[in-house]
C-alpha cells in the first residue's frame, strides 16, 4: 500500500534543497559580480601587440597589448602581459628552483623548447601553486598601479609541453586563482591561446581571448582555428597573425567581428603591422557629452569629481576634465581628482569624452565647488552604485576615496534608505542598520586608504533599488 503523505514530504524536501541550491548559486554570482568593475575591450576594436616594446600608436588604433614592466596607452585600452606559467628568458634565477619544473628524479628542468631559455613553473600542488601566484601578484598589482584595463597571463598551455607531468587541471586551479585575484583588482583577464580549455572559460571566469594565428591551419589539421575560437568566445576575441595566409584567411571570415592585426614574429616595436583591408574606416561621430558630473568632494588642495558614462560608435577612448575654461586633466575612468588647488577657493569644472579618433563630445553640466580652508586633511567621499538587482533585492558598493592629500587609516561612510530597503549580507566593513540609517565602517583589513585611491564595501540588500540612489557621507581619520 502507497502512503501518500511521506512520498509528500520526500518531494517537499527535494523541492527545499534544489531552492536552497539554486539561491546560493544566485548569491555566489551576485557577489562575484559586486566585486569587480572591470571593463572589456571594445569589440573588434583596432589592436596592437606590443609586449616586443612600448612605442606609438597608429591612428585609429583603441587597443593595445604590452609587457608588465611597460606603460599604458593614453586614451586607450590596455591589456597588461605576464608570463605567468613560465620563466621569462633569462631571468630563471629569479625563481626558486622548487617551483620550476623538473624532469623526473632529476635536477634537469623542463624547457620550452619554442622558446629557449624559458623553463615550465611547477604547479602541481596547492602549495606551489600559491607560492607562484604570490610573485604573479607583483606584476598584477603593478598592471593595476599604472592604471592597465586587462591581464593577458601567457603560457597558459604550457601543461601540453610538460611532457605529461602538468595536467590540464593543474592548468585550470592556477587559473582560477589568476582570475579571482585579478578580478579583485578591478582587471578583466584574457585567456591565451589555449584552445583545448576554451570550453570552461565561463565557469573559470575569463572574459576575453588573445589568440595568436587562428588563421593558420596546420599540419596536423584540416582548416583553421578561427571558427572554434569564435564558437568558444564571440566577438569576445583579439587575434594575432604573422604570416600573410593567416591574416587573409582571418580577415575573410572574422573581420569587423573581432580584433585581428598581423605581427612580426619578434613582435618588434615600431616593426611592420597591418591590419584587415577595410577595417579602419574613418570615424567621425562624436561621443555623447558626459552627464551626471557632480564634485564629490574637496580638501583645502583638491576637487574630487565623478560623472556617467558616454556613448560613441566605436568607443569612448577617455575623458578631458576642464577647470575654468582649460583643461588640466585626462582619464580613462569616470572620476578625477584635481589636485594642487588654492585653500578656500570656488572652481568651475566641466567634462568632454573622446575617442580614439581624436572626436570630442560637447561639454557636461557644469559644476562649481570651493576647496576648504586650511592646508593638508583627512578627508573622503563615497559613491553607492548599485551592481545587480532582481526581483526584491539587489547587490550594491559603496566607493570610498581618499580626496585629501594625506593617507587615512579609518573611514566610516552613512545613508539613508528611502522606501524600506534593508541590508542582508556584507563585505569588506563593519555595517549596522537602525530603521532606514546606515553606518558602515572599515573592516580590519581596508581602513588604510592612499591619497587618491579607492576601496569598496559590498552589500546585499532586500526591496527595491532606492530611486534616486542614496547619498553617502564619509568621515575619515
Amino acid at each position: 500500500m502507497t502512503h501518500a503523505v511521506p512520498i509528500l514530504r520526500r518531494c517537499l524536501l527535494l523541492a527545499v534543497v534544489a531552492a536552497l541550491a539554486l539561491a546560493s548559486a544566485l548569491f555566489s554570482e551576485a557577489a562575484a559580480q559586486a566585486a569587480t568593475t572591470k571593463t572589456l575591450p571594445p569589440v573588434a576594436g583596432s589592436f596592437d601587440y606590443q609586449i616586443g616594446g612600448d612605442y606609438p600608436p597608429a591612428a585609429g588604433v583603441q587597443i593595445v597589448s604590452r609587457d608588465h614592466g611597460g606603460n599604458p596607452a593614453s586614451g586607450l585600452y590596455n591589456i597588461c602581459y605576464i608570463n605567468a606559467f613560465q620563466t621569462q628568458p633569462g631571468k630563471s634565477g629569479d625563481w626558486a628552483e622548487s617551483l620550476i619544473l623538473h624532469k623526473p628524479n632529476s635536477t634537469e628542468r623542463v624547457e620550452d623548447e619554442g622558446w629557449p631559455g624559458e623553463y615550465l613553473l611547477d604547479i602541481r600542488t596547492a602549495t606551489n601553486r600559491s607560492a607562484i601566484l604570490a610573485k604573479v601578484k607583483v606584476w598584477i598589482d603593478e598592471c593595476a598601479s599604472k592604471g592597465f584595463d586587462a591581464v593577458e597571463p601567457d603560457n597558459y598551455d604550457s601543461y601540453t609541453r610538460s611532457t605529461g607531468l602538468i595536467s590540464d587541471e593543474h592548468a585550470v586551479e592556477f587559473m582560477k586563482l589568476l582570475v579571482q585575484y585579478t578580478h579583485s583588482k578591478n582587471l578583466a583577464i584574457a585567456q591565451k591561446n589555449t584552445l583545448e580549455l576554451a570550453s570552461r572559460a565561463d565557469s573559470i571566469g575569463i572574459d576575453f581571448a588573445v589568440i595568436e594565428e587562428c588563421g593558420v591551419i596546420w599540419p596536423d589539421a584540416d582548416g583553421p582555428e578561427c571558427p572554434a575560437v569564435f564558437e568558444a568566445f564571440g566577438n569576445r576575441v583579439i587575434d594575432i597573425e604573422y604570416t600573410d595566409a593567416g591574416m587573409t584567411r582571418a580577415c575573410t571570415a572574422y573581420a569587423k567581428v573581432f580584433s585581428i592585426v598581423q605581427r612580426d614574429e619578434a613582435v618588434t616595436p615600431n616593426g611592420p603591422r597591418k591590419t584587415c583591408p577595410g577595417s579602419n574606416p574613418a570615424d567621425t561621430q562624436a561621443p555623447s557629452a558626459p552627464t551626471g558630473l557632480t564634485a564629490t568632494g574637496s580638501t583645502g588642495s583638491s576637487v574630487s569629481l565623478s560623472w556617467s558614462a558616454s556613448t560613441d560608435n566605436v568607443g569612448v577612448a577617455g575623458y578631458d576634465v576642464f577647470r575654468n575654461g582649460g583643461k588640466v586633466g585626462t582619464t580613462t575612468g569616470r572620476t578625477y581628482t584635481d589636485t594642487g588647488l588654492a585653500a578656500a577657493t570656488t572652481y568651475q569644472y566641466q567634462v568632454k569624452a573622446k575617442d580614439a579618433a581624436g572626436n570630442v563630445s560637447g561639454g557636461s553640466n557644469t559644476v562649481s565647488k570651493a576647496t576648504l580652508s586650511g592646508g593638508t586633511s583627512k578627508a573622503c567621499s563615497a559613491t553607492f552604485v548599485v551592481t545587480d538587482s532582481w526581483s526584491g533585492a539587489f547587490d550594491a558598493e559603496v566607493r570610498v576615496k581618499n580626496t585629501g592629500t594625506t593617507a587615512i587609516g579609518s573611514w566610516k561612510v552613512t545613508w539613508n534608505w528611502p522606501a524600506g530597503q534593508r541590508v542582508t549580507e556584507s563585505w569588506d566593513t563593519v555595517l549596522t542598520q537602525n530603521g532606514g540609517a546606515v553606518t558602515a565602517a572599515n573592516d580590519s583589513q581596508n581602513g588604510s586608504i592612499a591619497a587618491g585611491s579607492t576601496k569598496a564595501l559590498g552589500l546585499m540588500a532586500s526591496g527595491n533599488v532606492p530611486s534616486p540612489l542614496p547619498t553617502v557621507t564619509c568621515t575619515a581619520s
